[in-house]
Formats: structure tokens, C-alpha cells, sequence
């Protein structure tokens, strides 16, 4: 029987990397690689603590800690702070080598016995490590395909087990052979063979590194009162967390004093490599144990609260055995439990107590935990260890460690009653999201909690506690089933409904039979989805039935079950009722078929969704790009991108087309990325796929894409850029280079129009577009700096006095580097003014024919309506209509600062209206939903009767109406005959959305 299921595992692990090869070559890849870091680091460490042990006595090593703590805590900071401006993988090619080069410079002065050299490398390696864990994770999540990384990254973290377990016992053996001080040979090695695993990696994965989507971050009104509230108000079991985590900290750090005191005076040179290589590789194999059979065990019996315990007493007890038996062995045991029990258990609880912490508080909670608790209770440690290693003996130190786990002991017990509140409290007001990581375990008085909100007559909290009770792989809802399926609340029997019919748990086929009888169709619905998930012959009939039910929900229910579960007969069955219901005069039903194709999720059963793609009415369109989604086949995609030209339905399209995979959707985008009236709409898309290749596919589109369009590839380039930190960095300045003398080229044409009679227009037309080309190039230099610093320079040197000016001038000169550094420099001392040179061998008509050539279609339009209103010729009558109403608009307040491009936008948009004298335009106390400018003739402002005043040409009313459709506050009549141009609220806020 093993075996077999041994075989069973085996053949389903070669199916899947058969059918993803290149995701698992890159994940045994990065096994390797974090191989090499953990095992380096174990030799590195075991090095690095024996030859500093060898040589000073305990007075130096109580010295220590302190600059140990400080070279960390600051290592941290500048990483920070520093690392994303810098390409990671460019940062790692360069940071591995120096450290590699470093660690073998150590090793002379090792050699030389250089007493200054043995502190540095204690605290030098640790630095060392740290950087090189935290690059690879980060590498890690780079280049691993997000929506594969949850099942694979386990493969990836064994890697650092795998390398923990044998580089310690390789220890035992080498040293021997080749001594403690040639182990550094051994630590440099090891990261130039990382080094290797990562140029391995970056060729394998060379166009499909990724990156999480980055997620538009919005406020809501709950969230702006709990930031008023405070931390600790919003996460009430914060405070003793931070206790229990500041405790153990300070306790370990006298744990590692006591346990290298004694372990000093025992052993020495290569007896001590020797035996910290064992210590390493033991306390590896007991960890691993621990975290595979005992960790799931405490934690499911016992529960999160009492797990959290287990690590301090299991301390204390190990303390109280130093105090009575100072000895090496029992020294081994209290380190090894922070190996066994602290790296293991302790870490697993201290992920799953931050759980019922809202998703906007829970980041900082644990920054807050990370940078601030741990590392200041590192530094008080090391200062209490330069006061306390004078006045007692090492064993002794074992009476403070007792008092600090008794107060973390008090505050972890503290912590259990604060958890429940925090959980209760975000069950009654409902979560914004579920936990994003793997609920397995929690603690029994938690999922009691939960168990008994599912009965709860408050429709949010019983919702809430069966999701996350949903996403307990370790919890089993079937018990609960019953009670659920005749839950007073319809909503939570449909979620018990679609949880039977994913799970079809046995037993269940008369409730769900007595379910599809009832007169609520969402429920009636959802019962027969889940009768007919059980897939027998018996209740074939039975679900036939309903395709003649009244309500249009049923028969879509009755066509999916029979389709999705039924295979040939089921399709035989309900195909000529779906084909009717397709072709049906009644929207509704379209509507019902449109969704129909996501609820079956059958990828072969697409055809019959492209008719619906094209539907005459948008909200079976909508329905049927929902459907899309969740199919997301190839042969839809060029129906969907079309779907991105209707307002109506671009956002969903867009949507669909990100749902793709990369390797599916990105080639299929490409060409339309050329045209005009699609590919305004794509960056938007590129920018939700969110992958490397994404952003370098519509990087590399730049120069040859229309002004408007690059300006919105550099909006989604940079919201994509902060969680992408990969950019060629020289393809950038060229681009920048290319705007720069573009901008210049438009200042030289265009000036050869400043204070020309009838040119005001196009010169104006041109310093918009100098503008936008200014703006474009502070967005590229957003993508080599940080964005909002380059942004601050752009708006103090484009709007700000004359000393802001020379400050952000001053900050280009001291952050750029070399031409790019020069040019821009140039740019920026010079006048953006377009000033006219009355010396030029050019004609004026070269100059418009060059401005003409430069692909802006507003600019080429201006041109062209001078140019005929110069020649006198006939005049284009939509063209000069066009500029006039562009004009009118320049004086509504409401557009005050928009360009004339944007406003021959709304100008298109403008629906004329002719109105007699007399008549009323406007009745006081109506509800209004329009704008009106005026363009002929007068009328009167009345309200309550009253005269109030009187509109003209040129002025405009309703500026309120059109954003809020509010009630009209006065009457207008008409005193002449009038003409208006009229812009409704509803075209107005659909331009907003485009």
C-alpha cells in the first residue's frame, strides 16, 4: 500500500513539472542557490564565533554585542532605504563578488593574526548573511510566477533547511582536514556558487521574471478612523505581543552569551568549529522533525494561545538546569531549543497571532514588532550585558533570563484574551479581506468563536466566519452542513449551497432536493447546481424539469448543471434551450445565458459566448466579458480587445484580457499596441498583467507610440515600476535624450510663431505640448530615481518662485551623473519661454509643414484650419465649428487649466440646441443634468420670480448640475432667440472615465 501511494505521489510530481518545466527549473534552481546562502552562512558563523573565541576571553565577548546590534540594526536601514534604487539583480551581481572579495581579504589577515581582524569578522559574516538571505528572498518572489509560487515555495525553503542540516555536519568533518581558518575559503566559495545559481537563473527565466500586480491602494471610511485611532487602539493584543517578543529577545541574547562562555571554556580552535558543525547539523535535523510531525500537533490539540507558551517555558526550564548544572551539555540544550522550538513552533505562532489583525493594521504591526521591538531589545541586551557580565558570573546571568520569560510568560497569557476580542471584534464588523496566507491551524477557542458566528442572526458576521472557516484546510464544515442549508439568512444557504457543490459531501441529496422546491429562485438556483454536482442518473430527470421554470435563474441553473455535470446527455438535454434563451428578444435571458459560460467553466464550451460578446445591450456584453474572465481561452481575445473601444465595457475587457496568461495574451497585444484607437486602452491592461515582460513589452513600444499614448504608457510604466523594479536603466536615458531634443525641435519651430498675428493658437497648442514633453521627462527620470522626488523637482522648477526653481535645479545637478546630468542641467537653466529669432533662413511655412509632420492630430488640425483661413479658400465647416466651441469652453470655469486638446475633446462631445424668445431653458426647482454655455442671443436669470440678472454669449450655467445633478436653483428665459451648446452629465463623467 506505501508503496503504491508512493508511486502515485512520484508519477503526479513528473506530471506536473512535465507540464511547467521551466517554473520548477527555476525553483530547483533557487533551491540550490538558497542551499549555498544557508550553508555559507553556517560555515561563515562557525568560523567567525571560533576564531574570535579562541583568542579573547569573556570580557571581549560581552563587548560584542552591543556594536554587533548597532552594525545590524543599521545594515537594515541603509539596505532599505537604498536597495530600490537599484536594479536587485544588477545590486546582487555586484554585492556577492565584494562580499566573496572581502571575506577572502579577511582570511590574510586571519593568516597574518591580526588581533583587530577577529571582531571585525564576528560582526562583518553576520552582516554578511543578513544581506544575503534578505537578496535572495526578495530575488526569490521576483522571479517565481506569483500564481504558481504558493504550491512551490516549500521546495524553495527546504533549500536553506537541506543546506542548514548538511553544512553542519559537514563541519564535523572538514575541519579536521583543513582548519578553522581555511573554513573562509570554504564561506567565499559557497556564495560565488550562489552567484552562479543566479546568472543560471536570470538566463532560464529570462523573459518571464515577474512581480506581484501592484493593487491601486484606497481609503475607506473605516480605515481613516481606525488610522486616527492609533495602532495599539486597532490591534489591542499588539502591546503584549511586543512584550513577549522583547522578553525573548533579551533572553536569548544572554542565552548566546551563557551558551559561547561555556562552550569557550570547554573546547577550543578546531575541537570548537568541530562541535558547533554538529550543533548546527543536530539541532537542524531535531527542527525539521519538530516543524513536520510535533508543530501541527501542539498547534491543532492545544491551540495558538497555549503554543505561543511553549518556546518561553521550555526556556526557563533550560535555565533552571544552567543555574544547577553549568555544564556544556546542559549550555546545548538551551541554545538548541531556540533552533528546535524558536525557529520551528514559536515562529509558526507568531505568523498566526497577527491573524485576526485588520489587513490595513497588519503590516505595521509587524514592522512595528520587526524594526522596532526585536532590534531595540537586541541593543538593550548588548547594554546590559556590558553592566551585568561585571557583577556576575555567566550561570548567574540565567536569574535575569527566569524574571524575563516569567514577564513574557504573564504577557503571552495576557495576549489570549485580547486575541478573541480582536478576532470578535473583526467578526462582528466583518473583514476587508480573508487571510492571504494558509490558515491550517488556529486555536480552539478561536474556531469556537467562529463556529458559533455561523449561526449568528447578523448576516456579515455569519458571512464572514463561514469564509474564513472555508479556508481552513484542516476544519471540516460538513457537521455544520445541515444547520447552514436552512439558515434563516438566503445568503449564507447559497454559500452552503456552493460549497456542497465543490465539496458533494455525501448525504446531502433530500435537503438539496427539498431546497429546489422552495419559491426563493437564488436558492432554488444554487440547489440544483449542487444536486446535480452529484452527477447520477437518478436526478437527471429532476433537474430536466426545471428548464421550463418560470423564473429565467432556474433554467440558467438547470442548463449549467446538466452541461457542467452531465456530460453528452446533459448537453443533448438542455442544448435547444440555451440556443433559445441566446436568441431571445428578452435582455434578461441574454443576460442569464452571458453569465451561464462562467458558472459552467467547461474552457471547450466558448463558442456561443462570442455572439454574446457582440450583444446589441451592454449588460449581456458585461455578463459575457465576466464569463471571459474566468474562461480566459485564446480564441476570445480578439473579440475582448475590441470590447475595449466601448466605455461601457473597457473596464471589464480589460479585466479579461489580464485574467491571460502572459505567454497567451502579451504576443496577441502587440500589434494593436500601433493602433490609434485601441491602443490607448492598452497600457491599462499591461499595467494589471503585471509581469517583467509586460512592463518591458510596452517600455520597448515608447518612442514609436503617439504623444498621447506615451503619456499613458509612462502613467501605467510607473504604477507598475513600484513593485517592478527592473528597468534598463541606458534604454531610459535615451528616451530621456529623445524628449529632450524633441522639446527643443518644438521651441525652435514654434517660436517662429510668437507674436505672428492669427498664430496665437498653434503657439499655444505648442507650449502645451512642451509642457506635457517636460512632464514626460521628469516620468522617465522616475523610473532611474525616486518618483517622488523627481516629481517634487518638476513641480518646483515648472511652477514654482525663482528659488525653488534653483533648488530643484540644484538637486538634478547633485543626483545625475554624466550627459544625462549635462543635458538636463541645460534644459533646465534654460527659458521655457518660446522666444523668436527674427534671424532664420526658414520660412514660416517649413515650420507648420515640420510641426504638421509630428503625428498630433490636434496640432495638425489648427494648422490646417489657419492655413485655410489665410488662403481664403472654403473653409472646412466641421473644423472651424470644432475651434469655435473650443474657444467657448476656454471660459468655463469648470475647465479652467485644461489644455485645448482637451478641451476639443468635450467640444466633440457638445449637442447644439437653438431656443426661441420666450421660452424657458431652465425651471427653477427641476433637477438638473447638464451644462449650458451660450453662444447667440440673451436671457434672463429669474428666481422666485425675480429678475436676478442675464447670460450672454460666452457665459455658461449648470457648472453644479453637471457634477452633482442637483435641483436647479434658478430659472433662465430666453430674452432673444438663443443659441446654446448643451453638455450632459452622463457624457461628461463617461469622458471622465476614458
Amino acid at each position: 500500500m506505501g508503496r503504491m501511494m508512493f508511486s502515485k505521489t512520484y508519477q503526479n510530481f513528473l506530471n506536473k513539472f512535465a507540464e511547467d518545466k521551466q517554473e520548477y527549473g527555476k525553483v530547483f534552481l533557487l533551491f540550490a542557490y538558497l542551499f549555498c546562502v544557508v550553508s555559507a552562512s553556517t560555515i561563515g558563523r562557525t568560523a567567525a564565533d571560533t576564531l574570535f573565541l579562541s583568542r579573547f576571553d569573556n570580557s571581549y565577548l560581552s563587548l560584542m554585542y552591543l556594536p554587533q546590534a548597532l552594525v545590524m540594526i543599521t545594515a537594515g536601514i541603509l539596505f532599505q532605504r537604498y536597495s530600490p534604487k537599484v536594479r536587485l539583480e544588477s545590486l546582487m551581481k555586484i554585492l556577492i563578488p565584494l562580499i566573496s572579495v572581502l571575506v577572502l581579504v579577511s582570511r590574510f589577515g586571519v593568516g597574518l593574526e591580526l588581533r583587530w581582524v577577529f571582531p571585525v569578522i564576528y560582526i562583518g559574516y553576520d552582516v554578511f548573511n543578513f544581506l544575503m538571505i534578505v537578496c535572495f528572498w526578495q530575488f526569490a518572489t521576483s522571479v517565481m510566477n506569483q500564481r504558481k509560487a504558493k504550491q512551490m515555495i516549500g521546495i524553495v525553503g527546504s533549500g536553506g533547511i537541506t543546506g542548514g542540516i548538511l553544512s553542519g555536519f559537514g563541519l564535523k568533518a572538514l575541519v579536521p582536514l583543513v582548519g578553522t581558518a581555511n573554513l573562509i575559503y570554504f564561506y567565499a566559495g559557497l556564495q560565488l556558487l550562489g552567484l552562479v545559481a543566479v546568472y543560471l537563473i536570470l538566463s532560464f527565466a529570462k523573459e518571464t521574471i515577474e512581480a506581484k500586480p501592484a493593487q491601486p491602494r484606497t481609503t475607506t471610511a473605516k480605515q481613516a478612523v481606525q488610522r486616527k485611532s492609533g495602532l495599539f487602539a486597532s490591534v489591542p493584543h499588539l502591546k503584549y505581543v511586543a512584550i513577549l517578543s522583547a522578553a525573548l529577545v533579551l533572553s536569548l541574547t544572554l542565552i548566546d552569551y551563557q551558551f559561547k562562555v561555556i562552550l569557550r571554556g570547554t573546547l577550543q580552535n578546531e575541537a570548537l568549529a568541530g562541535f558547533m558543525g554538529s550543533f548546527y547539523g543536530f539541532s537542524g535535523l531535531i527542527a525539521l522533525f519538530v516543524q513536520l510531525f510535533i508543530s501541527s500537533c501542539i498547534l491543532t490539540r492545544f491551540g495558538v494561545m497555549t503554543a505561543l507558551l511553549v518556546f518561553p517555558i521550555t526556556l526557563i526550564a533550560g535555565s533552571f538546569g544552567i543555574l544547577a548544572l553549568p555544564v556544556l551539555a546542559m549550555a546545548v540544550i538551551v541554545k538548541g531549543s531556540d533552533k528546535v522550538v524558536g525557529d520551528t513552533l514559536y515562529s509558526s505562532v507568531s505568523q498566526l497571532v497577527m491573524f485576526p489583525v485588520p489587513p490595513e493594521w497588519r503590516g505595521r504591526a509587524k514592522s512595528f514588532l520587526d524594526g522596532i521591538v526585536r532590534n531595540g531589545a537586541k541593543g538593550l541586551a548588548a547594554i546590559c550585558l556590558l553592566v551585568v557580565t561585571r557583577l556576575l558570573a555567566p550561570e548567574q546571568l540565567s536569574y535575569i533570563v527566569l524574571v524575563l520569560l516569567v514577564i513574557g510568560i504573564v504577557a503571552g497569557i495576557k495576549v489570549k484574551k485580547a486575541y478573541l476580542h480582536t478576532l470578535l471584534s473583526n467578526l462582528k464588523t466583518g473583514g476587508d479581506d480573508l487571510q492571504k496566507v494558509e490558515l491550517n491551524l488556529m486555536d480552539p477557542a478561536s474556531r469556537q468563536i467562529l463556529i458559533d458566528a455561523l449561526s449568528s442572526s447578523d448576516k456579515q458576521q455569519a458571512l464572514y466566519a463561514f469564509g474564513l472557516l472555508r479556508e481552513m484546510d484542516s476544519f471540516d464544515l460538513t457537521p455544520h452542513l445541515d444547520g447552514l442549508l436552512h439558515h434563516p439568512i438566503p445568503e449564507m444557504c447559497i454559500e452552503a449551497l456552493d460549497y456542497v457543490e465543490q465539496k458533494v459531501p455525501e448525504g446531502f441529496e433530500p435537503i438539496l432536493q427539498s431546497l429546489a422546491e422552495i419559491d426563493n429562485n437564488q436558492v432554488k438556483a444554487k440547489a440544483i447546481l449542487a444536486l446535480a454536482a452529484y452527477a447520477k442518473e437518478e436526478y437527471v430527470d429532476e433537474i430536466t424539469v426545471h428548464l421550463d421554470d418560470q423564473s429565467v435563474e432556474v433554467q440558467a441553473a438547470a442548463i449549467a448543471g446538466l452541461v457542467k455535470y452531465y456530460s453528452i446527455e446533459g448537453m443533448f438535454r438542455s442544448v435547444g434551450k440555451l440556443k433559445q434563451m441566446m436568441e431571445s428578444g428578452q435582455e434578461e435571458e441574454r443576460i442569464a445565458m452571458a453569465a451561464l459560460f462562467g458558472q459552467i467553466r467547461v474552457k471547450n464550451f466558448y463558442k456561443p459566448l462570442i455572439s454574446l460578446l457582440q450583444d446589441s445591450s451592454p449588460l449581456v456584453r458585461i455578463r459575457a466579458l465576466e464569463s471571459a474572465t474566468i474562461l480566459h481561452v485564446p480564441p476570445l481575445i480578439v473579440p475582448i480587445i475590441a470590447m475595449l473601444k466601448d466605455s461601457e465595457t473597457r473596464r471589464y475587457a480589460t479585466q479579461a484580457l489580464a485574467a491571460y496568461d502572459e505567454q497567451d495574451i502579451l504576443p496577441q497585444l502587440a500589434p494593436y499596441l500601433n493602433q490609434i484607437e485601441i491602443g490607448m486602452y492598452l497600457p491599462a491592461v499591461f499595467e494589471r498583467i503585471a509581469t517583467q515582460r509586460a512592463f518591458d513589452m510596452l517600455f520597448d513600444c515608447y518612442v514609436a507610440a503617439s504623444y498621447d499614448m506615451r503619456d499613458r504608457i509612462l502613467e501605467s510604466l510607473l504604477r507598475m515600476h513600484k513593485r517592478l523594479p527592473f528597468v534598463d536603466s541606458q534604454q531610459v536615458e535615451t528616451y530621456i535624450f529623445h524628449e529632450l531634443k524633441l522639446h527643443g525641435q518644438f521651441a525652435e519651430h514654434g517660436a517662429s510663431m510668437v507674436g505672428v498675428e492669427g498664430f496665437a493658437d498653434i503657439e499655444n497648442i505648442v507650449k502645451e505640448i512642451r509642457t506635457e514633453i517636460s512632464r514626460r521627462i521628469f516620468q522617465l527620470l522616475s523610473l532611474l530615481y525616486e518618483e517622488k522626488t523627481m516629481q517634487a523637482v518638476y513641480l518646483d522648477w515648472s511652477e514654482g518662485d525663482s528659488r525653488q526653481q534653483a533648488n530643484a535645479e540644484e538637486v538634478i545637478d547633485q543626483t545625475l551623473r554624466g550627459s544625462l546630468r549635462t543635458e538636463m542641467t541645460a534644459f533646465m537653466s534654460g527659458s521655457s519661454k518660446m522666444v523668436r529669432n527674427s534671424v532664420t533662413d526658414m520660412p514660416l511655412s517649413e515650420h507648420l509643414n515640420w510641426l504638421s509632420a509630428q503625428g498630433d492630430d490636434w496640432l495638425k488640425q489648427a494648422i490646417q484650419h489657419h492655413t485655410v483661413n489665410k488662403l481664403g479658400t472654403s473653409p472646412n465647416e466641421d473644423l472651424s465649428d470644432l475651434m469655435h466651441r473650443v474657444h467657448l469652453l476656454r471660459h468655463v470655469s469648470l475647465f479652467q487649466g485644461m489644455t485645448s486638446r482637451d478641451l476639443s475633446v468635450i467640444a466633440r462631445r457638445l449637442h447644439k440646441l437653438s431656443v426661441e424668445k420666450g421660452a424657458i431653458i431652465i425651471q427653477e426647482g427641476d433637477m438638473g443634468d447638464s451644462l449650458m454655455i451660450m453662444d447667440g442671443g440673451r436671457a434672463g436669470v429669474y428666481r422666485n420670480g425675480q429678475p436676478l440678472g442675464e447670460v450672454k454669449r460666452g457665459d455658461c450655467f449648470g457648472e453644479m448640475a453637471i457634477l452633482t445633478q442637483g435641483v436647479r436653483t434658478a430659472t433662465i428665459r430666453a430674452e432673444d432667440d438663443v443659441l446654446l451648446w448643451r453638455l450632459d452629465s452622463s457624457v461628461f463623467y463617461d469622458m471622465m472615465f476614458d
